[in-house]
């Protein structure tokens, strides 16, 4: 009888003794956000027209400019034209503010038109090999445009828009009243050359910087 009372009592609490001494499951921890400053970083895409600001900055105030500028200044020097500033020093201070305000006004028109239809109309170095076709591709470039879908080359309303706007506003508003119509056409040719000769040298000299 006392055998059968201790049998009935380690039945009775043998489940809750398995209960103490079975090891309690792991412990599972809820997720912790991550802090802003710990978070991996994420890629910033930069909209392309954020880069045609940055670009238009850099052509238009920075070297592209000057150089631009200081060409055009020269053939103009050279040509004494106008013939109402002189051949000295004065002179050739006047044509130089002139040809930068045209190139300003010329930068700032081109990107204008080229943000309203979708294109680049910055200079890109000629993905080719060959002096003659880097050469053709620089001289060409006053005229070219880059879609911004594709990438492809095309003429450039905008470009040739910004050399129109730019000769018009200098006509108007700072060169002599007594300047010819086939002066002004000359100059407005030599600009377009000394473009290209920015570009030549974009292509030659700047090509890997």
């Amino acid at each position: 009888m006392k055998a059968l009372l201790i049998l009935l009592a380690f039945a009775v609490s043998a489940p809750a003794f398995a209960q103490e001494t079975e090891p309690a499951p792991p412990l599972v921890r809820e997720p912790t956000a991550q802090f802003p400053e710990t978070a991996p970083p994420h890629e910033v895409l930069i909209h392309p027209h954020r880069q045609q600001r940055d670009k238009y900055l850099w052509g238009t105030f920075g070297p592209p400019g000057l150089m631009e500028a200081a060409l055009s200044a020269g053939v103009d020097q050279w040509l004494d034209t106008p013939k109402e500033w002189g051949q000295g020093t004065s002179g050739y201070y006047k044509r130089f503010a002139s040809g930068y305000g045209e190139s300003a006004i010329n930068a700032t028109t081109r990107y204008v038109l080229a943000r309203l239809s979708d294109e680049d109309p910055s200079y890109r170095p000629c993905r080719c090999a060959g002096f003659r076709r880097r050469t053709l591709h620089a001289i060409a470039s006053p005229f070219v445009a880059y879609d911004f879908d594709d990438g492809r080359a095309q003429f450039s309303l905008a470009r040739v828009g910004g050399t129109a706007a730019a000769s018009a506003v200098s006509v108007s508003v700072w060169k002599p009243k007594t300047l010819r119509a086939g002066d002004e056409a000359a100059h407005l040719t030599f600009s377009v050359l000394s473009a290209m000769g920015v570009n030549l040298l974009r292509e030659f000299v700047f090509h890997h910087r």
